[in-house]
């Protein structure tokens, strides 16, 4: 068997303005890593600004759910399918419009017909950011950056043992931005093992490593980008050993923070795993991560 392929360098997200781009970025990282991130503003892909008829055509399944909504909800819902069909598009090399979404049985949407593509999309107020690849899965999340989360009684909801003893040990000022990056890197695994909220994030904890992005590139608004990788933990605090899995967090913008979990399958190959947490896919995520079930649920029972 031939060795796997090296895992590719995380993408930097993107910028794109609206439907006419730039796109070549994001084709660029498609090409590069198999993975892109592209973000943008509700107000470009304002659905008013598409003629009728083409949006009925982009939106296609969507458009009953666009219709049963209103007011900024509606204008958020037509922009993120928009943006979801033409980063998808890159993917592809085709136009948007002959795309077809649909959705997993915890909402993650797909594209029709289309397996080999895997796509997220993650909104907070006015910002979309949608994450597509095409050498597995993949999920993303965002989230503002100035988001006060530390000591408002998340922590025991959200964090596992070793995270919190963590947390605990840093100096006060870094513990928000700490928590932050436990959430997006959580609110993204998830996504990307279609789990959704079936996974609790008490049951598994990730050790970001700081430093700089990971291929050292520029950020979406021209600055190096100085996110930094993360290693996944069990419930117990022991790393996982998986090659297929990368985790990172990214800043967006200036005000944002990107979370982003790519499984290349590429890495797997037809060799037994390493570690059982690889098989993800195939049985449920987590009876994998938690390496005691009993223990884990004895410490549920104890918060």
């Amino acid at each position: 068997m031939s060795p796997a392929p090296e895992l590719a360098a995380a993408p930097v997200p993107r910028h794109v303005p609206g439907p006419r781009g730039p796109w070549a970025p994001v084709a660029r990282d498609l090409a590069r890593c198999g993975t892109a991130v592209a973000w943008s503003r509700v107000a470009p892909w304002h659905p008013g600004l598409t003629d009728p008829a083409r949006l009925r055509a982009l939106l296609g399944d969507d458009r009953a759910r666009y219709e049963a909504r209103h007011g900024a909800d509606a204008e958020r819902f037509a922009a993120g399918r928009l943006l979801l069909k033409y980063t998808a598009a890159q993917a592809l090399r085709t136009a948007p419009d002959g795309l077809e979404l649909a959705y997993g049985l915890t909402g993650r949407p797909l594209v029709r017909g289309r397996p080999g593509v895997a796509l997220s999309l993650s909104h907070t107020g006015d910002l979309l950011c949608v994450a597509v690849t095409v050498v597995g899965g993949v999920g993303v999340d965002v989230e503002d950056a100035g988001r006060r989360l530390y000591d408002t009684g998340l922590e025991p909801r959200m964090c596992a043992p070793s995270e919190r003893d963590a947390l605990a040990r840093l100096p006060e000022a870094e513990r928000d931005a700490r928590l932050l990056r436990l959430w997006v890197l959580k609110e993204a695994y998830t996504k990307a093992l279609a789990q959704g909220r079936l996974l609790p994030f008490t049951s598994f904890g990730f050790r970001p490593d700081g430093g700089e992005g990971a291929d050292g590139g520029e950020g979406a608004d021209g600055g190096k980008a100085d996110g930094g990788e993360a290693e996944l933990l069990r419930f117990d605090g022991t790393p996982v050993a998986d090659p297929a899995w990368r985790f990172t967090t990214q800043p967006l913008g200036g005000t944002h923070l990107v979370g982003l979990a790519v499984r290349d399958t590429r890495q797997e190959g037809d060799a037994e795993c390493s570690d059982p947490l690889d098989r993800s896919s195939r049985k449920t995520a987590e009876n994998l991560l938690v390496r005691n079930q009993k223990a884990y649920q004895v410490a549920q029972q104890s918060l």
